[in-house]
């Protein structure tokens, strides 16, 4: 479970769970990094956590997600690595930039690695999830 693949997906679910609201995740600052939002807390609350305790951690669900929420999760970690990433950096970029169009040249351009298909993918997964961008 310690492996990077491993760690960049709870960064980006957690992620998620914070842009979506969900009280525990709030903790959490991120910032963006090389692979989208990245947090440190989290990097490091999950070094503290032995090997038993991430397999105990990740058997139990947390019951107090959201339904809608917790679809939408799933949904998205049933993709791809570099759309979780393209989709996580939008989500990010998108925060602070009051331009929809504007947010998406400046996330292509921080992620030029991505192919305009996973960009599409983002896109059209955004546009059935319209809730995901918050409005500013």
């Amino acid at each position: 479970m310690r492996t990077q693949p491993g760690r960049f997906r709870i960064q980006k679910t957690v992620y998620l769970l914070r842009h979506t609201g969900y009280p525990p995740a709030q903790s959490y600052s991120f910032g963006l990094y090389h692979m989208g939002p990245y947090s440190s807390e989290l990097a490091a609350a999950y070094y503290a956590l032995n090997d038993e305790g991430l397999r105990e951690a990740s058997s139990q669900p947390a019951r107090d997600i959201p339904e809608p929420t917790r679809l939408i999760l799933r949904e998205a970690l049933q993709r791809s690595n570099p759309f979780l990433e393209g989709l996580t950096t939008f989500l990010d970029v998108r925060g602070a930039c009051r331009d929809e169009g504007a947010a998406w040249r400046q996330a292509r351009s921080i992620k030029p690695h991505l192919t305009p298909e996973v960009w599409e993918e983002v896109r059209g997964f955004l546009t059935a999830h319209p809730g995901l961008i918050k409005p500013i």
